[in-house]
């Protein structure tokens, strides 16, 4: 899936891990990158679905827009079903969008009939990739910077695989927490697939070398939450994501034809 270019400039690292005690020699934990994403990425597969949020952070820069919904991943790409609250115009209040996809190729969403006109049995509108126009480029962004938080096993996890490395195990309250440092050099020498690589590529362009990054997983080994940041023109970008549900009864479905506007 082609992702937003300001989306891996929103959520390209990973916060630093916070003060708490090492986990203890007993606690089962991982001793590198490799094995963290290979368990976590085993551990989600078995699951399947599971719910996320993502919150503006109380301060500095990252995604401003508060999203949550669900996720079902299998088949070629992962599904998601996910409701954002942001402007869509230059100058607008923010108003609530209803994104949805289910293949890599295209995306609908869901807009409110009093900003765009549209028949209030005909809410939805279906995004193609393939059309290169700006308001379908501006809409699939604002899915792509959503869909790259959310579905961390397309993005994030190969990530930090190609190009990370563990700095700092602890054990907080029955969860682990992993920090990582992440050298995007290393991993758009390391990653084969040619959209993650361009991606990264777009990081390095602008200047963004790496970044930290806290991964912290429950007692049975699911990402609870995931907290980016990265040090950028001045200033840091902080952004988060977490997961709760994991197995629960996620259904994603396109919408009905008939509740589909033309363009």
């Amino acid at each position: 899936m082609r992702l937003a270019a300001s989306a891996i400039i929103a959520t390209l690292a990973l916060t630093a891990c916070s003060s708490s005690e090492p986990a203890s020699e007993n606690t089962a934990q991982h001793r590198d990158v490799k094995s963290l994403v290979a368990a976590v990425t085993k551990s989600v597969n078995e699951k399947k679905t599971y719910r996320f949020s993502i919150a503006p952070p109380p301060t500095g820069g990252g995604v401003r827009a508060p999203s949550s919904g669900s996720v079902r991943l299998g088949g070629e790409v992962a599904s998601m079903d996910a409701t954002t609250t942001r402007p869509v115009q230059t100058g607008g209040e923010a108003v609530e969008l209803r994104l949805l996809s289910t293949t890599k190729d295209s995306a609908f969403v869901k807009l409110p009939a009093d900003v765009f006109g549209l028949p209030a049995d005909k809410p939805w509108l279906l995004l193609d990739r393939r059309v290169d126009d700006d308001f379908t480029t501006t809409l699939l962004g604002f899915h792509d910077v959503v869909y790259q938080q959310a579905v961390f096993t397309s993005y994030h996890l190969p990530v930090i695989e190609a190009g990370g490395e563990l700095r700092l195990t602890a054990q907080v309250g029955g969860h682990t927490r992993y920090s990582i440092s992440i050298d995007y050099r290393k991993a758009y020498d390391t990653l084969t697939d040619e959209g993650l690589r361009t991606e990264v590529k777009l990081a390095l362009d602008q200047q963004i070398a790496g970044s930290t990054g806290e991964v912290e997983l429950d007692g049975a080994g699911l990402p609870v939450r995931i907290t980016i940041s990265t040090a950028f023109r001045g200033g840091e970008v902080v952004d988060e994501a977490r997961f709760s549900d994991w197995g629960g009864d996620v259904r994603i479905t396109e919408p009905d034809p008939a509740e589909i506007s033309s363009r």
